[in-house]
C-alpha cells in the first residue's frame, strides 16, 4: 500500500513540476506599457485603424479577444493591421500586464 501511495505521490509531484503556469498580469504595470506602445492606435479603448474593432468589452467578446490568453496572443503575434509586439515588449510578462490592463479597462468601459 505504501508503495502505491509513493508512486501516486511521485506522479502528482512530477506532473506539477512541468505544468504550464497560468497567465497573470498586473494591470497597474500594464497601464505604462499601454501608454508607451498601444495608446497611439488605441487611446481610450478606440481603434484608429479599424474603428469597428475597438477594445470595448463588447468588441473583445465579439472577436474572441476577451481573455488574457487571447490578448497576449494578439499583442505578441499581431494580426491584420496590428503589428506583432512580441520582439519589442520585453520581458513577456509586460505583455501579460498590458493584457490585464486592457481587460480591466474594457470592464470599466474605458473611463
Amino acid at each position: 500500500m505504501k508503495k502505491i501511495l509513493s508512486v501516486i505521490l511521485a506522479i502528482a509531484l512530477f506532473s506539477f513540476a512541468f505544468a504550464t503556469p497560468a497567465l497573470a498580469g498586473d494591470a497597474t504595470k500594464g497601464a505604462a506599457v499601454f501608454k508607451q506602445n498601444c495608446q497611439v492606435c488605441h487611446a481610450g479603448g478606440k481603434n484608429t485603424v479599424n474603428k469597428k474593432k475597438t477594445l470595448s468589452k463588447e468588441d473583445l467578446e465579439k472577436y474572441g479577444k476577451n481573455s488574457l490568453e487571447a490578448i497576449v496572443s494578439q499583442v505578441t503575434n499581431g494580426a491584420g493591421a496590428m503589428p506583432a509586439f512580441g520582439r519589442r515588449i520585453k520581458p513577456a510578462s509586460k505583455i501579460e500586464d498590458v493584457a490585464a490592463y486592457v481587460l480591466e479597462q474594457a470592464e470599466k468601459g474605458w473611463k
